[in-house]
């Protein structure tokens, strides 16, 4: 199994420029690494925001008190959760 995002949820992060909701990202996250992938990805395309909206700009990860690479997570994010959710787009 693949690591979980250790995301305290302190919200230290936001505001994100782009309004993504890290917090909320890594728990739904969390949730398809730990094996609930259809709830995970239901969850996933129902955010407003998301991992794919990421700037990159790296504000969140100067804020963020457990040094999560936020920035190369969200990259991860979006490619696990949107193939999870079959939005992944055919190129």
């Amino acid at each position: 199994m693949d690591y979980m995002i250790k995301c305290t949820g302190c919200g230290n992060c936001l505001p994100c420029p782009v309004e993504i909701r890290i917090p909320e990202v890594f728990r739904i996250y969390n949730q398809y690494l730990d094996g609930c992938i259809g709830k995970a990805g239901n969850a996933y395309t129902c955010l407003e925001h998301p991992a794919s909206e990421c700037l990159r700009c790296g504000r969140c990860e100067k804020l963020c008190p457990e040094h999560i690479g936020i920035s190369a997570m969200m990259l991860e994010i979006q490619e696990e959760m949107e193939e999870a959710s079959g939005e992944r787009e055919e190129t």
